[in-house]
């Protein structure tokens, strides 16, 4: 401010004259000039005292950026683990169950054949008057006795030993396809499951199985299996 007052009085004194103090005389043009120069230096001083001010002054607060919004990531579906591929059972190579046709090859018998006769509802076995009747078997009351019939022929062309008790055989009967049950345990020189003897070539033996039946059971049978069962197999006969 001191010097914006200085300039104004020097401008004033040069276009004034002053009692008392001695000013050379000038022109229009040298006094335009100084005049143009006073200007000057005023809007000199003036415009830094301006900067000044400006530069003293509390610069304004910053705003913070205000981040830009970023796209909101859309959730990834889990990964559903792989399933585990079913395991793949090669059943071609298993082998297949073996068919019996008939008693004689389910027990491995050679030279021998077995063949089913028949059957008959007894109230006793043997009847009354046998050759044989140091034991007799009698069905329960409301029972009857159903006596198996087979021939067991010897094809072998020679006496033939056979020992049905030392093949561990076993036998079960099933009537009209209903649960099996197991032939009666005998002492019967004849029973099939524990024969033991000597059949002459070409020779045959009527041998049996006993099983017992509600009589009126006994009455309707239409059909016949026999299951037959060793140590290491199982295996069913249709008889009729």
């Amino acid at each position: 401010m001191r010097k914006l007052g200085l300039t104004l009085a020097v401008a004033a004194s040069l276009c004034m004259t002053a009692c008392g103090a001695s000013i050379p005389e000038m022109t229009e043009e040298q006094n335009a000039l100084v005049v143009e120069y006073a200007a000057g230096l005023l809007l000199k001083y003036d415009a830094n005292y301006r900067n000044r001010l400006v530069d003293e002054a509390e610069p304004e607060e910053e705003q913070p950026a205000v981040p830009e919004e970023q796209p909101a990531e859309e959730p990834q579906p889990e990964e559903e683990p792989e399933a585990e591929a079913p395991e793949v059972v090669d059943v071609s190579e298993e082998p297949e169950a073996v068919v019996y046709h008939s008693i004689e090859e389910f027990y491995g018998i050679d030279g021998v054949t077995v063949t089913f006769m028949g059957y008959e509802l007894k109230d006793m076995y043997p009847d009354q008057g046998a050759e044989e009747m140091f034991f007799a078997m009698n069905a329960s009351e409301g029972c009857k006795l159903v006596v198996l019939h087979f021939d067991v022929a010897n094809v072998s062309g020679q006496d033939k030993e056979l020992d049905m008790l030392s093949l561990d055989t076993k036998f079960k009967i099933s009537f009209n396809g209903e649960s099996p049950r197991y032939a009666l345990t005998t002492m019967l020189t004849n029973d099939l499951a524990s024969y033991k003897g000597t059949i002459a070539a070409g020779g045959t033996e009527q041998l049996v199985l006993v099983a017992e039946l509600q009589e009126d059971r006994a009455q309707s049978i239409q059909t016949l299996s026999l299951i037959m069962r060793n140590a290491a197999d199982e295996a069913t006969l249709p008889l009729n």
